[in-house]
């Protein structure tokens, strides 16, 4: 998995955020900040292990939450988390 990849999944987590109307602010906040972390790996600009394991535990529980309410953006963030772990983190 390239970095343009995980630049244009990011895009699509953004415009999934855009169309969930219905999330919560403090849930549209943290992916907001998952977000930014991401772009700085896919920069090359983050690379501490035990940070990336905390935000991919932050990914997996918020992608089990959104299931019943946004299943497409559940899915969107199942897909990045798979990149991230074809990644390496």
């Amino acid at each position: 998995m390239s970095n343009d990849d995980l630049r244009d999944q990011l895009t699509t987590l953004h415009n999934e955020l855009e169309k969930a109307k219905t999330l919560a602010p403090e849930d549209r906040d943290m992916l907001g900040n998952l977000m930014s972390e991401m772009i700085r790996i896919a920069q090359g600009n983050l690379r501490q292990e035990s940070h990336h394991e905390t935000m991919r535990e932050q990914l997996e529980r918020k992608a089990g939450e959104f299931d019943l309410d946004h299943p497409r953006l559940a899915g969107v963030v199942r897909q990045l988390l798979d990149s991230l772990g074809k990644m390496g983190i």
